[in-house]
């Protein structure tokens, strides 16, 4: 199996604090990998960091691509996005006065790095037009692709972000708290979506959630980070029934 993403004693320091301690991870394809922990356990930090939003104090990062593993340590966030490490966040984060059809264009066309005249690429550019098609479709957005969306639910909107993250061609997707705010439908759906993804595309998918029930549900593998370092790691059976992990993660408030 293929290692996608491998971090090197990846450090950040704020002054004294240590928000991630040194974590060493191989992230493998066609895995979903959930990284979970307590407040202030670093998953935010160590996402900021995988995607350039943050430079690390010490350590490395290497990205799966063009047959080999090349190293994105010190890469802005457009790089990293170019080079195939996707991010969609907890907020959703869409244009609200465009519809999902012209969202999805917007993010593709951004990804080939030419013209953001959307109408005239819309109008002549057959390919563009079968890719978003084929998001539109993966993301299951088809029928309202004409709505704006500031006519979605929020639900709506988180399937809409994850069609902007596709858009780039992503070896690696990190997903942040997909669940959040969602009503037990939505967040149904959502799952659901994850798991067609997974069998559809060539993504390795990364989560953070604090939904227990999401994490059994959609994990190959759990990493448990605790004080910024890796606290388990492994098969979900394995990690959640670790006591060390009932004490840090399970028996907190939140994640």
């Amino acid at each position: 199996m293929t290692t996608v993403l491998k971090t090197e004693n990846l450090r950040r320091q704020f002054g004294d604090l240590v928000a991630v301690n040194d974590v060493s991870l191989e992230l493998e394809e066609d895995e979903i990998t959930s990284i979970i922990g307590p407040n202030g356990a670093g998953k935010t930090t160590f996402y900021n960091l995988l995607t350039g939003v943050l430079e690390p104090t010490s350590g490395a990062i290497h990205l799966w691509k063009d047959g080999e593993l090349q190293d994105i340590t010190d890469a802005p966030p457009h790089v990293v996005a170019q080079s195939g490490l996707s991010r969609s966040y907890q907020i959703t984060n869409v244009f609200e006065r465009l519809t999902i059809r012209e969202n999805v264009q917007v993010a593709r066309i951004a990804h080939e790095g030419r013209t953001l005249d959307i109408r005239s690429r819309a109008a002549n550019d057959e390919q563009l037009n079968a890719d978003v098609d084929e998001l539109l479709e993966l993301t299951n957005l088809t029928d309202m692709a004409e709505v704006t969306c500031d006519k979605l639910s929020h639900g709506e909107k988180r399937n809409v972000e994850i069609a902007l993250a596709l858009a780039i061609e992503p070896t690696v997707f990190l997903l942040d708290e997909p669940t959040a705010g969602m009503n037990p439908t939505e967040t149904k759906e959502i799952v659901s979506l994850i798991h067609e993804l997974n069998e559809d595309i060539d993504a390795t998918f990364v989560v953070t959630e604090h939904d227990m029930d999401v994490v059994t549900d959609i994990s190959d593998r759990i990493v448990v980070l605790a004080d910024g370092a890796v606290l388990a790691d492994g098969d979900p059976q394995a990690v959640l029934s670790d006591e060390r992990v009932t004490e840090a993660y399970l028996g907190s408030e939140a994640v």
